[in-house]
């Protein structure tokens, strides 16, 4: 259902400025054509809120049915009572609220035999929303008729989707302990705002942390909607439309929310000690009515809001975590931090080419760091020998996969079973010659082959302690050579047809000289 409801504008001269917009639809049913005509010229011209008027004309109840069944957005059907039969037309009207249950339509009898249809019979035993004879509808009564019933279906069409949208909000908020839901959640809280007054649907919300070392803010985007969507997680709002970012940081100085001509910027301030901003662009002005429904309607979900701004400071806390830990390891084997970095990014992007869920995308690039875990247990001396392993110490090594399972299966959090899963099975080979199990193809879980893979095409390429770097020619070589014996097949396909992308998180992310 489309939505027409803008006002017509003011120009700098004091005269509206028509906005023509989808046109009301108008059902006429009545069998005497004279009436059709009539009432067509009567209404020649009309307009309500920049819109014109669709007439459509059934010339029987019957007629008026079949129009019902194909079209959701008649807005007033003036009805004849006497057609087919003495009752046909009540017979439309019962079919209309009862059979289709259709509420919204307004409906109004038309009567040029009163005595057929007393009125008070019919107001009181059908569900129709006023009662006229032919005799008293003169051109002005019609056109007065058409303002009053427009504006009643205009505003249970508000009400409707308002309440929609307020269902996809509940929905929403089911998943909000979910990793991926905290974007699900204020996206839905985003478009029903921007039904609230008819809004443009283009909303974008960001979160801006207290002030780092250097005094500058740390901000991203959590949801965004319409012209904004492409900017929907973890956008800087610097990197954001210049007209945005500059009226950002002026509600930032000023710690308050503004109105602009075009747009409404909400400020709130987090618990956290930084705060929420929103940004609701709108088509037509504010009159003050509408500005302040929008302030108290904004200041109401700011509290929403300010929980999903701690549930994802919970859900970085937990990412800074997991870095913690696999670097600290990483450091033990001397080798660099922002190869777990690299892992993750390059696991999630390789897990979306996959086509996975997104709730299993967001645990993969989290876990996948954790790969390595099991070399906590491993002596240095085998960690940091710049040579080849002998067959003792080679066995040792393996068990690492083991020791990360270990250490990790204690906890039943789905972030730390998907992690052992991944230590676990990191090293089978999709041809069943790996370890420490021997799995083969898709007996070996999908996280694991996918870390697997984005584990050594980082590894080729970054220096270890017994060897160079390699260059990206051997490093594409060599993960072609292992299409089939080491890789998934379909996996390997999918990082070589998007190398750009994978070569590019190590230009962002680079080893330290």
């Amino acid at each position: 259902m489309e939505l027409i409801f803008a006002d017509e504008e003011e120009t700098p001269s004091g005269h509206q400025k028509k906005v023509f917009k989808k046109p009301w639809c108008i059902l006429l049913v009545d069998d005497d054509a004279e009436v059709h005509a009539v009432t067509r010229l009567a209404l020649k011209g009309f307009e309500f809120q920049g819109s014109e008027l669709e007439l459509l004309s059934a010339y029987s109840a019957q007629a008026g049915r079949e129009f019902f069944h194909s079209r959701d957005d008649i807005a007033l059907a003036i009805v004849d009572v006497v057609m087919e039969t003495d009752h046909a037309g009540l017979d439309l009207v019962h079919y209309v609220r009862n059979t289709l249950e259709n509420h919204r339509t307004r409906l109004v009898m038309r009567t040029g035999q009163p005595g057929q249809a007393p009125e008070d019979r019919v107001i009181r035993e059908y569900d129709i929303d006023d009662y006229k004879e032919k005799t008293d509808l003169t051109i002005q009564k019609l056109r007065t008729l058409l303002y009053s019933k427009l504006r009643a279906y205009r505003d249970l069409c508000i009400i409707e989707y308002q309440r929609d949208g307020l269902a996809r909000v509940l929905d929403a908020t089911s998943m909000v302990q979910n990793a991926e839901s905290l974007t699900v959640f204020a996206t839905a809280v985003l478009d029903q705002l921007t039904s609230l007054l008819n809004l443009d649907r283009s909303a974008l919300y960001c979160i801006v942390l207290p002030n780092g070392d250097n005094g500058e803010h740390e901000s991203k985007t959590i949801a965004a909607t319409g012209d904004f969507v492409q900017y929907s997680t973890d956008t800087r709002f610097t990197d954001l439309p210049e007209i945005v970012s500059q009226r950002f940081t002026q509600v930032l100085e000023k710690r308050a929310a503004q109105h602009f001509d075009d747009a409404y910027v909400l400020y709130t301030a987090a618990k956290n000690g930084g705060c929420n901003l929103l940004y609701l662009k709108h088509a037509r002005e504010l009159g003050n009515m509408d500005r302040q429904l929008l302030e108290i309607y904004t200041q109401s979900v700011a509290i929403t809001f300010d929980n999903i701004n701690l549930q994802e400071e919970l859900r970085e806390t937990q990412k800074e975590l997991v870095y913690t830990l696999a670097d600290a390891v990483e450091a033990r084997s001397k080798d660099s931090g922002a190869h777990v970095k690299r892992v993750a990014l390059t696991s999630e992007l390789l897990a979306r080419l996959y086509g996975l869920p997104e709730s299993q995308i967001v645990l993969i690039k989290t876990a996948s760091p954790l790969h390595d875990i099991g070399k906590a247990a491993i002596p240095d001396t085998i960690l940091h020998k710049p040579g080849k392993l002998d067959a003792d110490e080679w066995t040792l090594m393996q068990q690492h996969a083991q020791f990360g399972l270990d250490i990790l299966q204690r906890s039943n959090r789905p972030l730390m079973k998907l992690g052992a899963e991944i230590a676990l099975s990191h090293h089978e080979r999709w041809d069943g010659t790996g370890y420490p199990n021997g799995l083969a193809g898709t007996a070996i879980p999908v996280a694991g082959r996918i870390t697997a893979l984005t584990d050594v095409f980082d590894a080729l390429g970054s220096r270890r302690s017994f060897k160079e770097p390699w260059s990206d020619e051997m490093v594409t070589d060599a993960i072609r050579q292992g299409r089939g014996t080491q890789f998934e097949p379909a996996l390997v396909d999918l990082l070589l047809n998007n190398l750009d992308a994978f070569n590019a998180v190590r230009r962002e992310f680079p080893d330290p000289d």
